[in-house]
């Protein structure tokens, strides 16, 4: 399994790791990753966790069957409201209003209504599903959108607290230390190469 973002998000994917980590201890760790240069010779650097573990079968026969990514009923049955939490910090965007769009529902009109229904079963609020660019996204206006958040924030991850309260995030002050001071080490190509002896199904 391989995770990225930006150096912005730095604080968030140190959250999904430790949350990833709490069912499948690993000694594998964040590190800087270059992109192959593109034509105009310029490359750009992302944080990266990779790690793998025959653990993940399970996991990746609910969330792909047939190797084909699919939000299925079986996979929503099993998860519950901090599951709801992840998904909406995932991709949820408030506009200015109050209103929010979800995206990342799926890659139809019939998953996308599968999760709005599982949504609303947890939180009581109904969004309304859209397609944008042929891909569907749930809008939810202000009211529903308030509903969402009340119910889900006790679970929310902290660096995206802001998407459960509707206030501007302070990006310099989420930051992670840790990640600035390894990013500052300026040596990527080391860094990865650590990261990828990391890799594999290692106890804590």
């Amino acid at each position: 399994m391989t995770i990225t973002a930006g150096v912005k998000e730095s604080a968030y994917l140190e959250e999904k790791v430790a949350e990833f980590k709490s069912f499948f201890p690993t000694r594998a760790a964040i590190a800087p990753y270059s992109t192959a240069k593109r034509a105009n010779g310029k490359q750009t650097t992302v944080l990266r966790f990779r790690a793998s573990t025959n653990k993940l079968r399970p996991v990746y026969n609910l969330l792909y069957p047939a190797g084909e990514r699919q939000i299925t009923q079986p996979v929503l049955d099993i998860l519950g409201a901090q599951a709801a939490a992840w998904c909406w910090a995932e991709s949820a965007v408030i506009g200015k209003r109050g209103g929010a769009k979800l995206s990342r529902v799926g890659n139809t009109r019939a998953e996308a209504m599968r999760l709005n229904t599982w949504l609303e079963l947890l939180t009581g609020a109904r969004g309304e599903v859209k397609v944008y660019r042929k891909r569907p996204r749930l809008s939810f206006d202000p009211q529903q959108t308030k509903k969402v958040q009340a119910a889900l924030i006790q679970y929310a991850p902290k660096s995206r607290i802001h998407l459960f309260t509707g206030e501007v995030p302070d990006v310099s002050a989420i930051r992670s230390s840790r990640t600035e001071l390894l990013l500052g080490s300026g040596d990527t190509g080391i860094a990865r190469a650590e990261a990828e002896t990391l890799v594999g199904n290692h106890s804590a």
